[in-house]
């Protein structure tokens, strides 16, 4: 359904990604380089795992997510109540919820403005930094 779109897409297609043939209007690697990617794209579909979900955050991304299991399901739920995506059911949806949630996502200017603004506070927050400089004052006081 995804091939039929106007849209490009990048694929990280897992462990077993010499099975899986991609359409021409998608590129993929059994693992990409999240970070490196998500600042790069407008929308991320996603299973939701808190990684894709936080980096989609700090890089002001909308999400489409499709959890599979544990915190996924939570996840997902809070990024359809924040309005900041769109919850799918995993493997019972109809081709036109999911090429609409695609068109729809994109095309919220709204939504892509809180998002970016959203995505550089977070940025701005530097919780990298103080992370590791937490880290650091454990490791010297231990």
């Amino acid at each position: 359904m995804l091939a039929r779109t106007p849209h490009r897409y990048i694929v990280s297609k897992g462990p077993r990604a010499d099975e899986f043939e991609l359409a021409d209007n998608m590129w993929g690697e059994a693992r990409v380089p999240q970070t490196s990617i998500i600042p790069e794209v407008d929308l991320v579909i996603t299973h939701g795992g808190n990684n894709t979900v936080t980096e989609s955050l700090h890089f002001g991304r909308p999400m489409i997510v499709l959890p599979l299991f544990w915190d996924q399901y939570d996840n997902a739920e809070r990024m359809q109540e924040l309005g900041y995506g769109v919850r799918l059911a995993t493997y019972d949806f109809a081709d036109e919820e999911l090429t609409g949630a695609v068109d729809g996502l994109l095309a919220d200017e709204a939504l892509r403005s809180d998002l970016g603004v959203l995505g550089e506070r977070i940025r701005d927050l530097k919780g990298t930094r103080r992370a590791a400089d937490l880290i650091e004052d454990v490791g010297r006081s231990a």
